[in-house]
């Protein structure tokens, strides 16, 4: 029988503690989405600062995608998502240089 161990969710075998930090660690990970323009230097300012802390996908936008975030009152790009582990997002458009930071100097 395996070695059971104490921790504070209870009482775990090494596997079971290897898998549940390796979950944690998982758990702490964001990554954003940038909807981009083309030749549009807040987008590239944007995406290189998050992409040094976290995965970051971009997306060049077209005529269907700026439809639609003008409809939903964004004025401006980049337009960027960033989906946190616990499963909240939080969405900005333009050059947004706090909140950049927040996620940033957070690291």
């Amino acid at each position: 029988m395996p070695c059971m161990e104490r921790l504070s969710y209870g009482y775990v075998c090494s596997t079971e503690q290897a898998i549940i930090e390796e979950l944690s660690r998982e758990e702490k990970h964001m990554q954003a989405i940038i909807y981009t323009r083309p030749g549009c230097q807040k987008c590239r300012h944007t995406a290189m600062k998050l992409k040094q802390v976290m995965p970051v996908s971009t997306i060049t936008a077209d005529e269907r995608d700026i439809e639609r975030f003008r409809k939903q009152g964004y004025q401006s790009f980049p337009v960027v998502t960033v989906y946190k582990a616990n499963g909240t997002h939080e969405t900005w458009c333009d050059l947004r240089v706090d909140k950049i930071k927040q996620y940033t100097e957070a690291n």
